[in-house]
C-alpha cells in the first residue's frame, strides 16, 4: 500500500516537473492558425463556425490578449518596436471567400485584427471561374488595412519540403510579384504550405533558412502547436496553434493557454 502511494506521488511529481519545464517561462507570442469560417453551422478540421469564432475571440479579449498585425511583428523583429504585453497574431490560410463574408464582420464587431496568407493560384481560380470559393481582388481591397494584412502562402500551394531552395526562392518571388501586380499590399511574411519544410535534414534546413533570408522574408510560419517565447529566437520558424472546428471550446482554451505541451 505504501509503495503504491509512493509510486503515485513520484509519478505526480515527475509529471508536474515535465509540464512545468515544457511550458515556456515569461512572455510568449501566440499565433493562431485558421482556414475557413462557416456562417451556416458546418464545422470540420479546417472550418470553424461563426459562433465558435465569436466565442473564441471574446475569450481572447476577456483574457487581455491584444491582436496584432504582421507589420507589428515585422517591426518588432527588425526595429525592436515593443509589442503589447499579451500579443496574439491571428492568421488565416489560403484566402477563402468566407474570410470576407463571415470572418470580417465578426472582426469589425469585436474590434479584432487578422492576417491572411494568400495563394495567387487560388485567387486566379476565383477570377477565372467565379466559383465563390476564394476571395476576389475587390474583397481583398475592401478590407481595412488597419484591421487586416496579407502575407505569402506560396504561388500554388506546393509543399516546400519537396522543392529545392532555388525553387522555393523562385516561388516566393513569383508570389510577391503577382500580388504586387494586382495592387495587393503584403508583408514580407511567409506561411509554409501544409506547414512543411525540410526540418529533418540539418544541411537542407540551413540552406532553406538562408534562402528565406536572402529572399527578403522577415518572418516565416510553421505549425508546431506551441507558444513562442519572446524575444523570438527563430523568426523564420515561428510556430502556430492549429484552431480546428472539430475541437471543443475547452480544447481551444487549453491550446491558447499552454500550447501543445499541456494538451
Amino acid at each position: 500500500m505504501y509503495w503504491y502511494i509512493l509510486m503515485v506521488a513520484i509519478l505526480g511529481l515527475v509529471t508536474f516537473l515535465f509540464l512545468k519545464m515544457s511550458r515556456p517561462a515569461g512572455p510568449c507570442l501566440r499565433v493562431l492558425m485558421y482556414h475557413k469560417v462557416s456562417g451556416y453551422g458546418e464545422k470540420d478540421f479546417l472550418t470553424v463556425t461563426s459562433d465558435q469564432l465569436s466565442a473564441q475571440w471574446k475569450y481572447l479579449k476577456k483574457e487581455g490578449y491584444t491582436p496584432i498585425l504582421l507589420s507589428d511583428l515585422v517591426n518588432y523583429v527588425k526595429e525592436g518596436t515593443a509589442l503589447p504585453p499579451r500579443p496574439v497574431l491571428i492568421t488565416f490560410d489560403d484566402g477563402y471567400k468566407d474570410n470576407f463574408e463571415v470572418m470580417y464582420p465578426i472582426l469589425q464587431h469585436l474590434g479584432m485584427k487578422a492576417n491572411i496568407f494568400l495563394v495567387p493560384g487560388y485567387l486566379q481560380q476565383q477570377q477565372q471561374q467565379a466559383d465563390n470559393v476564394y476571395l476576389d481582388l475587390q474583397e481583398l481591397k475592401r478590407m481595412n488595412p488597419a484591421l487586416v494584412e496579407y502575407g505569402l502562402h506560396s504561388y500554388d500551394h506546393q509543399s516546400y519540403k519537396k522543392l529545392s531552395p532555388a525553387e522555393v526562392s523562385e516561388d516566393i518571388r513569383k508570389t510577391g510579384d503577382w500580388l504586387q501586380s494586382q495592387g495587393i499590399p503584403y508583408q514580407p511574411c511567409l506561411a509554409f504550405p501544409y506547414g512543411a519544410y525540410p526540418k529533418k535534414n540539418p544541411v537542407k534546413l540551413r540552406s532553406f533558412l538562408e534562402m528565406l533570408n536572402q529572399s527578403g522574408v522577415v518572418l516565416a510560419f510553421r505549425i508546431g502547436n506551441r507558444l513562442n517565447p519572446m524575444p523570438l529566437k527563430k523568426p523564420l520558424l515561428v510556430e502556430r496553434l492549429d484552431i480546428r472546428g472539430d475541437n471543443s471550446f475547452e480544447d481551444f482554451v487549453k491550446l491558447v493557454k499552454r500550447g501543445k505541451a499541456l494538451m
